[in-house]
């Protein structure tokens, strides 16, 4: 459903090659691994220097995938003028959908006491809330989400996950960094310098009972675990 084959992007992607069927994948790494590339690229927001990516067998701009996949970049930028409601609204139309999608969005990360706000007076965690809520509106099977938990709080990221969880068909492509969140996907790809350097099973990559966890440490945050 979703695959990169041989991936460049100067600087940032060096030939890497995945694929990501179905359920909840990670793309785990440290900064500069090359995951926000990565998932931008299949996005259609960057265009490689070589190889080809496909979401659904087809590339990334194709206006027959455009509806049926979701992108959240790290930093969602929201205009701060616009109130909650007038976001949810706009993504609603763009995607087509009936008012009860919006109602569901806005329940599932519970920002349904938000929605008269303004954008600039939610605090950063609701405006990540408020964000995830606009992208994920009507499930699309294709999310592509770039560290989706960062700013929120342990409420938010509860329910973010439950919303995973809930998904059903397709695939949930997730850009992480968090070890603990790692271990709740399906299938763990490890990148950093903008390589594939393994992919499996979250325990086979992560290693039972933390075994792997002096190495991790070193890859992902340059530290050891000491």
């Amino acid at each position: 459903m979703v695959a990169v084959e041989g991936l460049e992007k100067r600087g940032r992607l060096f030939g890497v090659s995945l694929q990501a069927e179905r359920g909840v994948v990670g793309l785990f790494g440290p900064n500069g691994a090359g995951k926000s590339t990565l998932l931008a690229i299949l996005a259609g927001r960057l265009r490689p220097d070589g190889g080809k990516a496909l979401l659904l067998g087809k590339a990334p701009r194709d206006p027959g995938v455009l509806a049926l996949r979701a992108y959240l970049p790290q930093n969602p930028r929201l205009l701060p003028h616009l109130k909650a409601l007038e976001v949810l609204q706009g993504a609603r139309r763009v995607k087509g959908l009936r008012q009860g999608a919006l109602e569901e969005a806005a329940f599932r990360m519970g920002i349904e006491p938000l929605l008269g706000k303004r954008v600039g007076e939610l605090s950063g965690g609701q405006q990540k809330r408020l964000a995830i809520a606009a992208a994920l509106m009507g499930n699309p099977p294709i999310w592509l989400l770039d560290e989706p938990t960062a700013a929120l709080d342990p409420k938010g990221q509860e329910r973010f996950w439950n919303w995973v969880r809930d998904k059903g068909e397709g695939v949930a492509l997730l850009a992480l960094h968090d070890l603990k969140e790692a271990s709740l996907t399906q299938r763990l790809f490890l990148l950093k310098g903008g390589k594939l350097l393994e992919e499996g099973p979250p325990e086979e990559v992560l290693g039972p009972r933390g075994e792997r966890l002096p190495w991790l440490m070193e890859v992902v945050y340059g530290e050891d675990a000491a």
